[in-house]
């Protein structure tokens, strides 16, 4: 182009030769030549065109080169009314600049669109604006090229799932974000948002409760630049999404692309999954047993709260292999064993084993577990749980022991039943072969008599053990001198002493020894220590026996050298039915009562009791332990007198008694001992004969059976005592119950006495004669 401009003729031009030309113009001319960029000058009032080689190239055969020095209004005749506007504003004083601008130009024959990115600005010296600076660029190509991208990306938008679109931010005055507005969406848009006819218009118009925060990121983004990729939920919307936002490139520098997916079902799942989880978790949490998930290898991945009340351990230690801590050492080949074999053969897991407790001790505990498969029967994960069994396995043992004794006790029970059985069989095989023989029927009479009193006191201590246990045994509560109590068990015990030629001793210290409770249940205690140290003590053995008193306390001890105890049966001496080991000769006899009444005697009157052995062969101490009576100032009760068994007998009176008993053989026998001693005796054995008898006969006394079948004692003697033949008799009722509430029960109902089975003959005269 410096060519061009030296060869053409500028005497024709209004501008005149170069060496006119205004210092500014020669300087701007030489710039436009020396770049490489499109530029063009307008001087003057006609605009005079000068432009650079760059800038010819985008000319065309039409306008290059006879464009050079022609006035620009001429040259650019086709697009003036797009261009004249903006040369008018930069002449008087304005400036503009456009980018990507459609200018439609007519080049090699053909009229095409072009699109162009220019400026012009005024050029000035000191006469002030004489012309235009254009610099420009055609960028047809690069237009054409994005308009293609726009369409590809249009039509990739319009085919995907997802929801797409441009908003533009809308601000209030004070430049805040408010709304925005939709330019452009996708078809996805309606079904991702529920929203239908979007474009041009607002948000809130679409959705008039729409929160401000989603407006407040968008406008962020807007501001910043700063993609952002978020999940947020619109309650106005009722739905949740997925979003990608990004600013674009706008004028304004307020336009979003938004690349969005409705997750509300998604949201919808998880939350139930998170609600199933938490329930879960909370029914887990609140089992007692210890909960746990574990890969399919066995590696812990989930345990419930269990574990932190039972071992005292955050649940997430024993993830992993983790639980290994928990385990005895011993016992984890087996654990192992048993656990590999579940896994080989995806078999359920269950094996009883110890566990660390958190107070340190080693628990038995019992672990199951069952897989979790998939469709195809792949083991997925282990779903287990370890129960705290240890109580149960104790209780089972216990349990095991107490059949153990209980089968030992009914051995013991048959042994010493059949003991006073044999000499009472003989003694009735006397009976009917001596019956002329006084001597050898008196013998007989004595044999069978001290047999059945053996046999009563048997009775007697399962009874005894019987109302201990179900909580029914009752005490006189009275202040009770412990040496009195002393005395009373020594006089029981004594002739058994003295029969093994034991050597007694006594030690009883000073001070009053008073204390709340029953006398005969105190006797019967301490008889039972001293017979116990008199029968365990082999002949011409040593028993002491101490009693001592604290501010508190009163101590009773009674110690021997005989068998003692050995170490493993100590802790279990005062449990029901213990004994020592049974020998064939059963030489003590007893049924392994005696010691449990005397700890539940003693736990009933608020003490304890003790035993001590250095083990066998070394003799043995139970001590007494009682809390002493606050009150020992009072002076100690007199010493009730023993009652003499033998009580003297009224003057005899023949009585008409009717025994009702179904049991035939237990009336008739005492229908003939009552016989025997001179009186009149009938016996029934069905309560409607004894009432047929009664309507008919006058009986002074009825023997009536509480046990009978049909009626009972009771329903009988209700009957009776509505007949006028029967009214004023004498009702007496038998039974193999004592206790404080059958008595009570027949009294109640109307009979006058309540007689234990079997029936002590002197009491029974005794209210006969009455």
């Amino acid at each position: 182009m410096g060519a061009l401009m030296r060869e053409h003729d500028w005497r024709r031009s209004p501008l005149g030769t170069p060496d006119t030309w205004p210092s500014t113009l020669k300087t701007l001319v030489r710039l436009l030549l020396s770049s490489n960029h499109p530029m063009f000058i307008w001087w003057g009032e006609d605009l005079i065109q000068f432009y650079n080689d760059a800038y010819s190239r985008t000319l065309g055969p039409e306008r290059h080169p006879q464009a050079l020095g022609a006035p620009g209004r001429e040259c650019w005749a086709e697009a003036w009314h797009l261009i004249g506007p903006d040369i008018e504003r930069v002449m008087a004083g304005g400036s503009t600049w456009y980018e990507d601008r459609l200018v439609p130009l007519t080049r090699n024959g053909v009229r095409d669109n072009v699109w162009w990115t220019y400026g012009y600005s005024p050029i000035e010296d000191e006469a002030g604006i004489r012309g235009v600076l254009v610099i420009c660029k055609e960028v047809t190509e690069e237009h054409l090229l994005r308009e293609r991208l726009e369409q590809t990306n249009h039509a990739l938008i319009e085919t995907m799932d997802e929801g797409f679109c441009l908003i533009d931010m809308v601000r209030d005055e004070n430049g805040r974000a408010v709304d925005y507005e939709f330019v452009e969406v996708n078809k996805a848009f309606s079904h991702q948002t529920g929203l239908r006819d979007c474009v041009g218009r607002r948000a809130r118009e679409l959705v008039p409760g729409l929160e401000q925060r989603w407006i407040d990121i968008y406008d962020e983004i807007a501001v910043t630049g700063e993609a952002r990729r978020f999940v947020e939920g619109s309650s106005a919307m009722g739905r949740w999404f997925s979003v990608y936002a990004s600013r674009i490139a706008h004028p304004g520098g307020r336009r979003v692309a938004l690349l969005f997916t409705d997750i509300s079902e998604r949201k919808q799942t998880e939350e139930a999954l998170r609600e199933s989880e938490a329930k879960f978790r909370t029914i887990a949490d609140a089992m007692p047993q210890m909960i746990w998930s574990a890969t399919p290898d066995g590696r812990f991945d989930y345990a419930n709260e269990g574990w932190r009340g039972f071992a005292g351990v955050a649940p997430e230690s024993l993830y992993g292999a983790g639980w290994k801590t928990l385990a005895d050492p011993e016992e984890l080949p087996a654990l192992h064993r048993a656990w590999f074999a579940s896994q080989d053969g995806g078999a359920p897991f269950e094996i009883e084993h110890h566990a660390r407790h958190r107070s340190g001790e080693w628990r038995w505990v019992l672990t199951r577990a069952l897989p979790v498969r998939d469709a195809d029967g792949r083991i997925l994960r282990w779903m287990g749980t370890m129960t705290d069994i240890h109580e149960q396995k104790t209780i089972s043992e216990e349990l095991r022991l107490a059949n153990s004794r209980k089968d030992e006790f009914l051995a013991m029970l048959a042994h010493e039943l059949r003991n006073p059985l044999a000499p009472i069989s003989t003694a009735a095989q006397i009976l009917k072969l001596s019956s002329n023989d006084p001597k050898r029927l008196a013998h007989a009479s004595d044999v069978i008599g001290r047999q059945v009193r053996h046999m009563v006191e048997l009775v007697d201590d399962l009874l005894d053990v019987s109302r201990v246990n179900r909580g029914l045994a009752e005490l006189e509560r009275v202040e009770v001198d412990m040496r009195t109590v002393l005395h009373g068990a020594l006089e029981q015990a004594r002739p058994l002493i003295e029969r093994q030629r034991h050597t007694l001793v006594e030690e009883v210290g000073p001070g009053r020894a008073i204390v709340i409770g029953d006398s005969k249940r105190l006797v019967q205690v301490l008889a039972n220590l001293l017979t116990n140290a008199a029968k365990y003590t082999p002949e011409g053995g040593r028993i002491a026996v101490a009693l001592a008193t604290t501010p508190d306390e009163i101590r009773l001890s009674v110690s021997d050298n005989g068998i003692g105890i050995e170490a493993a049966l100590l802790p279990h001496i005062f449990d029901l039915f213990t004994q020592a080991t049974r020998t064939p000769d059963r030489s003590h006899g007893g049924l392994g009562l005696g010691l449990a009444l005397v700890r539940s005697m003693i736990v009933l009157h608020g003490g304890r009791v003790e035993a001590d052995s250095a083990g066998l062969g070394q003799g043995s101490c139970f001590t007494v332990i009682l809390p002493r009576h606050a009150d020992a100032r009072r002076p100690a009760p007199a010493a009730i007198p023993a009652q003499s068994s033998g009580q003297p007998v009224p003057a005899f009176t023949p009585r008409r008694v009717l025994i009702v008993d179904d049991n035939r053989d237990a009336a008739e026998s005492l229908g003939v001992v009552l016989g025997a001693a001179g009186h009149s005796v009938t016996v029934e054995t069905t309560p409607e004969a004894a009432l047929t008898r009664a309507a008919g006969e006058a009986i002074d006394v009825y023997l009536l059976d509480i046990g009978l079948p049909g009626m009972d004692g009771h329903r009988l003697v209700e009957h009776l005592r509505a007949m006028p033949n029967a009214a004023a008799a004498r009702m007496i009722a038998l039974s193999g119950y004592g206790q404080a509430q059958d008595i009570a029960a027949s009294m109640q109902a109307g009979f006058d006495a309540h007689l234990v089975k079997p029936v002590e003959l002197p009491q029974l005269l005794a209210l006969l004669a009455a």
